[in-house]
């Protein structure tokens, strides 16, 4: 079991580094729901930690459902649903992947901020540097998936980023767990 989850890393750090291909993430209904439960683990960790254990597990929950949903009603419209299974691992994956990284990033940042003042904005440079990074490998996935150009993928990538993120706040404020 250990070689399998290595292999997946390095598959999905090969796509994050725009060396591998998405569609070369297995076909496997297990391991999408493998990716999604650890994806929900690390938001609902994050959130729990932050604002209480119940608000991220809600939190959580609310965020994997936009994330699973939204990559689906792209593909629909394309005519191109076939190809969910592997879009979708291979979005979490990656995101599970750059979300280790950029966080080893911001705590060496956050280190470096304190240790040496001059360098208190490299935490702003470090977030935005993980944004363009992600949306960038996002891009590359759904250039791969509607077979569109670059450009085209990434707009969709930037689209589907923005609608999450308003779609998590009306679900939470659905919820009545954000304030207006």
């Amino acid at each position: 079991m250990y070689r399998g989850v290595l292999s997946l890393v390095r598959l999905f750090w090969g796509i994050c580094c725009f060396k591998r291909s998405p569609e070369e993430v297995p076909y496997s209904p297990s391991l999408l729901i493998f990716v999604a439960l650890c994806q929900w683990g690390l938001a609902s960790l994050a959130w729990g930690y932050s604002q209480g254990f119940s608000y991220g597990f809600i939190a959580a929950s609310v965020y994997l459902s936009t994330i699973l949903i939204l990559p689906y009603l792209v593909l629909r419209l394309a005519h191109k649903k076939m190809r969910y299974l592997q879009t979708q691992t291979a979005l979490l994956g990656t995101s599970l992947v750059l979300n280790f990284v950029a966080g080893l990033v911001i705590v060496v940042s956050l280190q470096l901020a304190q240790a040496f003042s001059f360098l208190e904005h490299l935490i702003l440079v470090a977030i935005f540097m993980a944004v363009f990074w992600a949306v960038s490998v996002q891009g590359s996935i759904y250039r791969c998936a509607l077979e569109k150009p670059r450009f085209v993928g990434v707009l969709i990538a930037i689209a589907v980023l923005l609608l999450s993120s308003n779609v998590f706040e009306w679900g939470m404020r659905l919820l009545g767990l954000v304030k207006t």
